[in-house]
């Protein structure tokens, strides 16, 4: 499915960075090594051990389900799926790039990949522009009207990407009376999982009075014309979920060629093994401002059919599974002009924070065993949350409650409790400092002296630096990130983080861009008596934190360092193409808690995976996406299987639809 999208109502308010949609890859597992052989224990012959969902879907395209809001905005009503007010000749799309403008631009923002809004739900906005097709050419005037226009818009960099609320905010911007027309355009940053959000607004030449517009959707016209909206006015929308996806996988020598040796259950895949994948998200949601308060209620629905045609390099049988996945509800109190908004939800919805490093929007919920179609991981929601967000200006605060959605036989009862401190001023600088704890789990930390300890009580420091146009190079950026664990119940000091250093050539076509990252994350030297294995929580995302389609599926985001380079390209406007290098090696030879073959390493050396993902759209509601990737064993997997493997080669396509 998907790694997150459609324009899932997710109540929009997440646009605004109010509501976490929550999307997934869950990476189910029992011991902080999630890896295949880590459910062992629980399943029964024949299933093959390795439930954990892959998180192999493109970021930002599951199933886009509604996020919480934290916005600023001003007026009420909630507009979605306008018409473009201008003809494609009055702002054509040019095959050129440009260097991003400032915030506040007379420039065309349009640069790289411009996505469906759908696309880009729950991902992280990394910069809003407000662009003025016919300026005055007073800069004074123009700067004060933009000044104006970006208040009224109200979504602010650092929050999360919705198609919804930035439909209303596009609304409110229509209605002011020196607006003839307007429209807002979402684009790829050329940071991994990011979008930058432009708005872009034509003058009106003789301001004038402008009217609420009448009612629209499919309950006021009648016709199927207007779906997915049931029904739109100035103070409420009500809106079908539609998403879904399909999906043919073909994986060669599957861990490697030796089953026998990484996964338990009578099923040990050989050779090449294909099979098909699908999933279906009907759902409803909504958001309606009560009276004349700023005062807003939301909440979304939706219940997910999956299935696994053929077998898979799981199990050997099809499945078909359904199950309600969003399902939660909440309030905003926004009031217009004021810079402070406030948003409180609770129940089914995804989550993430930051960029995925310790949670990621694709990790919410297992996909594996019965659930079926594990590797479109079409399920993200949490079980439950609790998400408060508070922003004022420049800052967002942020706390959560999470409780994962577990395989049954492997459920941890784990969770999270955790408070955010976000600073973002829409020039490219980003400023993070989280703290998370476990109040609850049974998840086991595996000492060498046979010992064992829980999770609960593990404490986690995040401090993370973002900077764009680095050093006043346009296109050259950078960020970092580091976690420092702890627990309550036993000496523990572990660590992992990483530094990332990226450039994209934005005036060359094609824009090529270049970027590598080192990351680590401490193993446990089993000569000290404290305990320092990293422990990943719920990382995950394909572009993002998943180091290897197929590495990842071995060997997890502890005890582990490992060098990416990323080359990417934009053919067209529509078409994106980008290939990796993993290069992984481990921290310590001691790798317990990993997949148990792997427990006591002979060597450090991991393996190496080239990974190739295409990425084409279709229309505003469908995307074709292509991944074809190979990994080579390190002499640590080798010679834990024998010194007798052979690479492992992954073949992918999928569609995916969201509405």
């Amino acid at each position: 499915m998907p790694c997150s999208c459609s324009v899932r109502l997710a109540l929009g308010l997440a646009a605004m960075g109010w509501i976490s949609m929550p999307s997934a890859f869950a990476l189910p597992t029992v011991d902080v090594g999630g890896t295949a052989a880590d459910l062992t224990p629980f399943l029964e012959q024949p299933q093959n051990l390795q439930p954990q969902s892959s998180n192999h879907h493109p970021v930002g395209v599951r199933s886009p389900r509604p996020a919480a809001p934290e916005i600023t905005h001003q007026g009420v009503s909630f507009t979605a799926d306008l018409p473009a007010p201008e003809s494609a000749e009055a702002l054509p799309l040019i095959d050129e790039t440009q260097p991003l403008p400032d915030p506040l631009s007379i420039v065309d923002p349009n640069v790289g990949l411009r996505i469906p809004p759908q696309f880009g739900e729950g991902l992280p906005i990394e910069q809003v522009f407000i662009y003025l097709r016919n300026p005055t050419g007073d800069p004074a005037q123009d700067e004060a009207l933009q000044q104006q226009l970006a208040d009224t818009f109200g979504i602010r960099a650092g929050g999360s990407f919705s198609s919804l609320f930035a439909d209303q905010g596009l609304n409110q911007v229509q209605r002011l009376p020196f607006v003839e027309s307007a429209e807002y355009r979402l684009y790829e940053s050329n940071r991994p999982s990011t979008v930058i959000l432009a708005l872009l607004v034509t003058l009106q030449l003789e301001p004038a009075e402008a009217s609420p517009p009448p009612p629209t959707g499919i309950a006021v016209s009648g016709s199927l014309a207007d779906f997915p909206t049931i029904y739109q006015s100035d103070r409420s929308l009500v809106k079908i979920i539609f998403n879904g996806g399909l999906g043919i996988f073909s994986d060669t020598n599957p861990w490697f060629g030796r089953a026998d040796n990484f996964v338990s259950g009578s099923y040990q895949p050989t050779g090449t093994v294909t099979w098909g994948e699908f999933y279906l998200e009907p759902g409803l949601a909504g958001i309606t401002r009560l009276g004349d308060w700023p005062f807003y209620v939301y909440g979304a629905g939706s219940y997910t059919l999956s299935g696994t045609v053929q077998p898979d390099i799981f199990r050997t049988d099809g499945r078909f599974y359904g199950a309600v996945e969003d399902l939660y509800g909440g309030f905003l109190v926004a009031a217009p002009g004021s810079p402070v908004a406030f948003n409180l939800s609770a129940g089914r919805q995804i989550f993430q924070l930051n960029q995925g490093f310790l949670f990621s929007q694709f990790s919410g919920s297992a996909n594996a065993l019965d659930r079926g179609a594990s590797y479109s991981n079409p399920r993200t929601a949490y079980d439950m949350t609790v998400l408060a967000n508070l922003r004022w200006g420049d800052f967002r605060w942020q706390g959560f409650f999470l409780d994962s959605d577990e395989l049954p036989v492997a459920d941890t009862g784990t969770q999270y409790l955790g408070t955010s401190l976000n600073y973002n001023n829409n020039q490219g600088l980003e400023a993070v400092l989280s703290y998370i704890t476990v109040p609850q789990s049974n998840r086991a930390y595996l000492l060498p002296n046979g010992d064992r300890f829980t999770r609960e009580g593990l404490q986690v420091i995040n401090p993370r630096l973002r900077q764009s146009t680095l050093f006043g190079v346009p296109g050259l950026w950078a960020e970092g990130e580091y976690a420092y664990q702890f627990s309550s119940q036993q000496a523990m000091a572990a660590q992992g983080g990483y530094f990332w250093l990226g450039y994209t050539a934005e005036t060359v076509p094609w824009r090529p861009s270049l970027s590598y990252r080192f990351a680590g994350f401490s193993g446990d030297n089993p000569n000290t008596v404290t305990y320092e294995r990293f422990d990943p929580l719920q990382a995950g995302g394909l572009s993002d934190w998943l180091q290897g389609i197929s590495l990842g599926k071995l060997y997890n985001n502890s005890n582990s360092f490992s060098h990416r380079v990323t080359l990417s390209a934009q053919p067209s406007q529509d078409l994106s193409i980008s290939l990796d290098y993993y290069y992984r090696f481990a921290d310590e030879l001691n790798n317990l808690g990993g997949n148990p073959a792997l427990s006591t390493l002979n060597s450090r050396y991991i393996g190496q995976e080239f990974l190739l993902t295409t990425r084409y759209f279709l229309s505003q509601n469908f995307m074709l996406q292509g991944v074809g990737a190979i990994a080579f064993p390190g002499s640590a997997v080798r010679q834990a299987a024998n010194n007798d493997t052979s690479p492992w080669v992954t073949l992918q396509l999928s569609l995916f639809m969201f509405f």
